[in-house]
């Protein structure tokens, strides 16, 4: 679906251009992931728009999913320190 797309032009200027998108990923009320014919990634999210070339992109996906991991990870550590405080009584 052709959507307005802003990309550099050859003498530095930003140019309003149309080119074709194909939504990859989208999220309502979120936003989406799309890519375009002028071979950037474009990332819409509420208030930010992000363009990234395909390295770019990856890069970004890697350190989204390395952020994960270790939001995971220190959840897990949180919960043995949490564990390893706990009493056990008997009556």
């Amino acid at each position: 679906m052709p959507e307005r797309c802003t990309r550099k032009s050859d003498k530095g200027g930003i140019k309003p251009m149309k080119h074709e998108q194909t939504t990859l990923a989208s999220c309502d009320g979120f936003g989406s992931i799309s890519s375009c014919s002028c071979g950037l990634y474009h990332i819409r999210l509420p208030g930010i728009s992000v363009h990234l070339r395909e390295k770019g992109f990856d890069r970004l996906v890697q350190m989204i999913f390395q952020a994960k991991e270790n939001q995971d990870s220190y959840r897990i550590n949180d919960a043995k320190l949490k564990k390893s405080h706990l009493k056990i009584v008997t009556n």
